[in-house]
């Protein structure tokens, strides 16, 4: 008979396998992060309070929704999966919405009344939904949190991205590209990866718009500290000194200069980036 090895790890084993086994264990940590941090806790507080007592809490959604995306989700379809898993339910402690619930509680961000103001020609902004505020609470609490843990330093870079995502969507507008879609507008830390503020718009929506407002948002976002802020974009919204002027003006006085990384474009129609930065 073989010998037992020695238990060099000093773990004793109790139990065996039952019914509520899971293979996405390691989301354990990243639901006990959010928790311990406070983060699902300022869900609860912030997002508008339901008006049934039943199904899940704002909370338990948006930790839904973290989970997710962490699992490798790409729509709300795949919650019917996650469902499924018995496991996932016994660790998190609830079981993960239903699709058709996940749509409806995405829908609830969008207020009607605030598009109707939308002109039939030109780009358009509509103010934000009473939801939108609440979640960037929620985005706000989480980076305040993070960098009351991180040893994170004193400078931070705002990266400034208005990037394109094609879309065949009746709704959708054409951006400079040509094609049609969305050109949201993400301002994230970069020393930490952590998005401070982000815009969602029409692709018609010029990137150098309301980033006064966008770039305020992130800085207030920032816990209070002595912080050495300054900004970096591509030159692209900045092409014209027309523009170029409008983008300074645009900064707040807080922040330093910006700090540009200029796109070219080959005759492939293909984009490559300079590696010489230049201060704007």
């Amino acid at each position: 008979m073989r010998k037992p090895l020695p238990n060099a790890l000093d773990i004793d084993l109790a139990g065996g396998l039952t019914e509520e086994v899971t293979p996405h264990a390691g989301v354990a940590l990243l639901v006990e992060l959010g928790r311990r941090s406070g983060v699902m806790a300022a869900a609860r507080k912030y997002l508008p309070p339901k008006k049934s007592a039943k199904g899940l809490g704002q909370d338990q959604m948006v930790e839904s929704f973290v989970l997710l995306s962490a699992l490798g989700g790409d729509c709300v379809d795949d919650f019917e999966g996650l469902r499924r898993d018995y496991g996932l339910r016994a660790l998190v402690g609830y079981p993960p919405p239903a699709s058709s619930t996940a749509r409806q509680w995405l829908d609830r961000f969008h207020e009607e009344e605030l598009v109707r103001e939308r002109p039939r020609q030109g780009s358009f902004i509509p103010p934000e939904s009473r939801w939108l505020s609440g979640l960037r609470a929620v985005v706000r609490h989480t980076v305040r949190a993070y960098a009351a843990t991180q040893d994170v330093g004193p400078v931070v870079t705002l990266d400034v991205d208005a990037h394109l995502v094609e879309s065949a969507k009746r709704t959708a507008l054409p951006p400079y590209e040509g094609l049609r879609g969305y050109q949201p507008l993400l301002v994230q830390w970069a020393e930490t990866g952590l998005i401070l503020a982000d815009e969602f718009r029409d692709g018609n929506v010029p990137a150098s718009r309301h980033l006064r407002e966008v770039v305020d948002e992130a800085y207030d976002s920032l816990p209070a500290g002595a912080w050495q802020v300054q900004v970096r974009s591509d030159a692209t919204p900045c092409s014209s000194r027309r523009r170029h002027s409008v983008a300074i003006s645009a900064l707040p006085r807080r922040i330093r200069a910006p700090v540009s990384a200029r796109i070219l474009r080959t005759r492939l129609g293909r984009r490559t980036v300079n590696t010489s930065r230049s201060t704007l």
